[in-house]
């Protein structure tokens, strides 16, 4: 089990913005960075180009307005879960108009260059499930909702007081696991917001010290054969 304790260098602040970044490293590739993120209101992301990239956008608290370069809005929030494909390019900004919001940004690198871009929704009236994992996001030959193109799972729970849960498993997929908010221990170590915990054995149970917001992911390395 390796874990990675939040570090106060890694976070950056910026008026509005308070962003910590994770960087899993080669073990983890093609997940390039994640990113947690508190936005105050009428924080403004200028419009970017991205390309290449697949960007996983996450909100566990609050509301946060996506724009693309055509005009067209997109509310998120818990119950709206976004995945853009940039492929051969695409332009967009985010904006706190509403509320404060609490996100976790993740960019995955493509398997392949290039394609059109996309732009994914899900939508779910109950929001974040308690005590079970929910599959947000997989490969585009997988059943998940949202579609990614490359071999990587997301999931997502609400980690009750007292309850327990195994880490996703999958042949050839690594988990990397990040504490959005909240405190879990698994064993005899104790983790809390912005810690990240890899190399799970999938036997393993986590435990809710306090209700703890978790995003999984399931990663197939590029050197996996």
């Amino acid at each position: 089990m390796n874990i990675v304790r939040a570090n106060p260098e890694q976070l950056f602040e910026y008026g509005p913005f308070t962003v910590r970044r994770q960087r899993p490293g080669e073990a983890f590739s093609p997940l390039v960075s994640v990113d947690l993120m508190s936005l105050k209101l009428d924080a403004r992301i200028p419009m970017q180009h991205h390309q290449d990239e697949e960007v996983f956008t996450y909100l566990w608290r609050g509301s946060m307005q996506h724009q693309d370069s055509n005009g067209e809005r997109t509310q998120l929030s818990a119950k709206r879960v976004m995945v853009v494909n940039a492929g051969d390019g695409v332009q967009y900004e985010e904006s706190v108009p509403l509320y404060e919001a609490e996100l976790l940004q993740a960019v995955i690198r493509p398997s392949q260059p290039g394609g059109e871009a996309m732009t994914q929704v899900l939508e779910r009236d109950q929001g974040i499930m308690t005590n079970g994992w929910t599959e947000l996001a997989g490969p585009e030959e997988s059943d998940a909702p949202l579609e990614l193109r490359q071999e990587v799972y997301i999931y997502d729970t609400l980690l009750e007081r007292n309850q327990t849960l195994n880490v996703p498993s999958m042949p050839g997929f690594f988990a990397y696991l990040t504490v959005l908010e909240g405190i879990i221990r698994i064993g005899d170590q104790r983790l809390g917001r912005g810690d990240a915990v890899s190399s799970l054995d999938s036997s393993i149970e986590i435990v809710g010290d306090r209700d703890a917001n978790l995003v999984c992911f399931l990663v197939k390395p590029d050197n996996f054969a």
